[in-house]
């Protein structure tokens, strides 16, 4: 009789699986900061009435309404969901920066560059694209905060964004050439460096304003000649992010009570479309009759701003990348504005994970319960023309022109 213990023994043995490279952990991010003093009054009160619309009713039987088939005028979200007004910023690009050493290297960098310079490439492509002069370097950069978009897509979202819309159009090509730099100094992080190896989901590609772990990343890939060229970057303010509530909530508990793992979801193409075409006329004073926006409307993707190029196409569902889909029918209407005229006056580099802001303390200007988070600057500098670098501190607030009382 054959011995299998023994034959077993013999047989080779196969090959170990390479081992993983371990991810670099993610500790600095760049950033644009979007809450100052015009911004605060507007989006305290945009995004409170929007949490206050779309907040899952209290009790253990809450479940989101966008889960079935009916109506997905509301989400009914946990609140964990909702981002803090306090953290609402534009990335550029994430870092890996674990030693004092590697950290004040990117600084050094951050200090070095020429912002003045850079933003007059920014403004010279501009005119080029637009065949028009050029704008002069003291104009200030001001963006609207405008619509709403879902990600990775609208029947199935875990994110929705608002994009900041610039009427020069000098925000996005400044912002790619400054996030270049950092990508080719080593700083950045490209998206090469940050996948892991094995099964890959294709449709996720943003790493979403956790308040734990990591913020939105630039979507890029290295540039040295071997390696293709930078993603495009997709600008973006997070208004809602459930990532990283799945198995936290009633809405991540299976039938017999357990915490799920399945990531939580929610059907955003009603609202997508409502926020799209919101107003009726350009004042944006005049709600638009059709609100919940109609079956063939939910079915296209939302049109994206001037500052918010159309995402990598894997982030486009299916039907939308072939040649012969019919395009989207024009806008019916005027997008919802969250928050207009916003100065883009400093440029920062923070550290990864919010921190949690308690009314009172650590509070001159009586802003913390407004707030909610907020992230710690390690760098700032200025965008105005007329002023030069900021100073380094570790304890800079992202806010320090705020006002002290309620508007």
């Amino acid at each position: 009789m054959t011995d299998t213990a023994s034959l077993s023994r013999h047989q080779p043995r196969k090959p170990h699986p390479q081992k993983r490279h371990k991810r670099p952990q993610l500790t600095h991010f760049l950033c644009l900061p979007l809450v100052n003093n015009r911004s605060l009054p507007q989006l305290d009160s945009s995004l409170a009435a929007f949490k206050s619309a779309h907040l899952a009713e209290p009790g253990p039987g809450s479940r989101s309404s966008s889960r079935g088939h009916g109506d997905t005028s509301h989400l009914g979200l946990p609140s964990t969901a909702f981002r803090p007004l306090g953290t609402l910023h534009l990335t550029l690009g994430v870092m890996s920066l674990s030693s004092k050493e590697r950290l004040d290297q990117a600084l050094a960098f951050f200090q070095s560059l020429d912002l003045a310079d850079i933003m007059n490439e920014a403004e010279q492509a501009t005119a080029r694209t637009q065949h028009k002069a050029a704008l002069c370097q003291s104009s200030p950069l001001t963006v609207s905060l405008e619509s709403l978009h879902a990600l990775p897509q609208g029947k199935s979202a875990t994110i929705l964004h608002a994009s900041p819309v610039d009427p020069t159009g000098r925000l996005l090509p400044f912002c790619v050439k400054l996030r270049d730099k950092f990508i080719e100094a080593g700083f950045i992080q490209s998206e090469p460096d940050r996948k892991p190896t094995g099964r890959q989901n294709p449709t996720i590609r943003f790493v979403q304003d956790s308040p734990q772990e990591s913020e939105p990343a630039t979507v890029s890939s290295d540039v040295s000649s071997q390696q293709p060229k930078p993603r495009p970057l997709l600008l973006h303010a997070t208004i809602v992010n459930t990532i990283y509530v799945r198995g936290r909530q009633a809405q991540g508990k299976d039938v017999k009570g357990n915490n799920s793992s399945k990531r939580l979801t929610f059907d955003a193409r009603n609202l997508v479309s409502q926020y799209r075409n919101y107003y009726s006329d350009d004042k944006r004073t005049i709600l638009h009759q059709a609100r919940a926006g109609s079956s063939a409307d939910i079915k296209n993707e939302p049109r994206r701003g001037k500052s918010s190029p159309i995402p990598d196409k894997n982030t486009i569902p299916s039907t939308h990348r072939s040649q012969s889909a019919p395009s989207p029918p024009p806008s019916r209407g005027y997008p919802f504005v969250w928050a207009k005229e916003i100065p883009l006056d400093t440029i920062c580099i923070c550290e990864m994970g919010a921190k949690k802001l308690h009314p009172g303390v650590d509070d001159p200007h009586g802003l913390n319960g407004r707030l909610g988070e907020k992230y710690t600057v390690i760098a700032e500098r200025s965008l105005s023309p007329r002023m030069s670098s900021r100073h380094l501190s570790n304890t800079t607030p992202p806010c320090n022109s705020l006002p002290s009382s309620r508007k």
